[in-house]
């Protein structure tokens, strides 16, 4: 399925980063989705709560920071999902990037890379050779993950840390700010 525009679930902050991605790739957002009723636009554009049969044509991106609330979402979405590559992020030919996942500006994911579904790779992020890094991750600002470093679904990487090759992230564990993660926790 091909489309110029995309729904974008949640209206919050990461949800207007990946706004600004999508027209980073001259492409649009049609819609937001976010069903507190707080917001009802965004720069212009509207702000409604989710409805499987609106703009049933159209791809959705979970803009929703939180891991749980991300697979939460994925099991009540019926939209397809799209995959958005920052045009500023250098990702190898032969990295595998699943539905849903974004990847942010000066992201680097390295050769033989697999990345879940619903994962967000932030900005200036490095995922090394042969990493696997599961659904519904998400990384912070500045991680650098090493080579055949095994993260868990729904991790959470805070900003500016690092695991070191061979590391495991075991599933839905938080790895502190500025930690060095070296081996199995």
């Amino acid at each position: 399925m091909t489309t110029n525009n995309y729904l974008i679930y949640g209206a919050g902050g990461h949800a207007k980063v990946l706004k600004d991605l999508i027209e980073k790739t001259n492409l649009e957002v049609y819609a937001f989705f976010d069903d507190s009723n707080q917001i009802s636009e965004i720069k212009g554009i509207e702000v409604r709560p989710y409805d499987a049969s609106f703009a049933p044509g159209k791809l959705l991106v979970l803009g929703i920071g939180n891991s749980r609330v991300r697979k939460l979402l994925f099991e009540k979405v019926k939209h397809g999902y799209s995959i958005l590559v920052h045009p500023d992020a250098v990702v190898a030919s032969d990295a595998i990037i699943e539905e849903g996942t974004v990847v942010l500006a000066g992201a680097v994911i390295q050769s033989g890379a697999r990345i879940g579904k619903h994962v967000i790779i932030n900005a200036n992020v490095t995922i090394d050779h042969d990493a696997v890094v599961g659904d519904f991750v998400t990384t912070y600002p500045g991680v650098y993950v090493g080579a055949e470093v095994v993260i868990g679904e729904g991790a959470v990487i805070n900003p500016n840390s690092v695991i070191m090759r061979f590391s495991e992230v075991p599933s839905y564990y938080e790895v502190g700010p500025t930690e060095v993660v070296d081996g199995k926790l």
